[in-house]
């Protein structure tokens, strides 16, 4: 059974990414979502996840998708495109080495592109962990946060993988943020 808020917590992370989600569409360790139900038959969708199980149902239950295995922490991303948005929802508090990732990302976003993330604040994280006791939220979940993320550490390791925050939202009364980031103007990549 899905507790209760676990559920809850993913409609809202949906909600407020929904109007920053464009183009080709790649979406790290995506786990079972329902982002393409925000998407456009003219858009170009691609999963990255991590569970072997998790990529088998994928793969089954969403045939008009492209979906990839890659450990975030350890594998090369190694895609042959660029893309629009670039998705980290729920994710970058769960890697051992974020900085991997972040490192390969401006590869794989086109210029004018945008990489969403969200991530539990430090307030945030109390309250999954206190929700987390009483089965409101995952207990695995929370037992896999790596790291909690305030804006400034997050801001200085996207800055020093050559991506600026051009947006930071704080929702869900502080419990969770959205940074909204790009390539710096005029970046080769």
């Amino acid at each position: 059974m899905v507790p209760l808020l676990s559920a809850f917590l993913q409609r809202q992370r949906r909600r407020v990414v929904s109007p920053y989600i464009h183009g080709d569409v790649l979406d790290l360790g995506c786990g079972i979502t329902d982002i393409w139900a925000l998407l456009r038959p003219d858009q170009h969708y691609v999963g990255v996840e991590g569970h072997p199980g998790m990529l088998c149902w994928l793969r089954e239950n969403r045939p008009g998708y492209e979906f990839h295995r890659r450990d975030l922490d350890k594998d090369e991303l190694a895609l042959e495109r660029q893309f629009d948005t670039i998705l980290l929802l729920a994710v970058i508090e769960h890697l051992k080495k974020p900085d991997r990732i972040l490192a390969q990302i401006p590869r794989y976003l086109k210029l004018d592109g945008k990489l969403l993330i969200t991530t539990p604040s430090p307030l945030g994280d109390v309250i999954h962990k206190i929700g987390a006791r009483i089965g409101l939220f995952y207990m695995e979940a929370v037992r896999e946060h790596e790291t909690i993320f305030t804006y400034d550490a997050l801001r200085a390791r996207l800055e020093r993988t050559g991506l600026k925050v051009i947006y930071y939202q704080s929702f869900l009364l502080g419990g969770n943020q959205l940074f909204i980031c790009q390539l710096p103007a005029g970046c080769e990549q």
